[in-house]
């Protein structure tokens, strides 16, 4: 698995980013969209079922409205995604 670990606030970045490669990518095929994203996600490094639980994860996070308003009303997140922000801390 890659030793990527994306702050707080480049989930949505980094989702947006494999979004937008999966569009482009499957545009073309014809292809769905959970399996333009697993297969980016292979591309990247991951094994299959690594791929899948993130799959998972992205649709318990970015799906489920309970969890959504969780993590908009959490202060810690919006503290680090302001951190982020102003460059206090990275990616990396």
């Amino acid at each position: 698995m890659p030793n990527r670990q994306p702050s707080m606030g480049g989930f949505s970045e980094f989702n947006e980013r494999v979004v937008q490669h999966a569009e482009i990518a499957g545009s073309a095929v014809g292809v769905s969209e959970e399996q333009m994203l697993l297969d980016y996600l292979i591309e990247m490094g991951f094994v299959w079922e690594e791929a899948t639980k993130l799959l998972d994860l992205r649709d318990n996070l970015y799906e489920n409205t309970e969890m959504r308003q969780r993590m908009a009303e959490d202060h810690r997140m919006l503290f680090a995604r302001w951190l982020y922000e102003q460059g206090e801390i990275t990616e990396v």
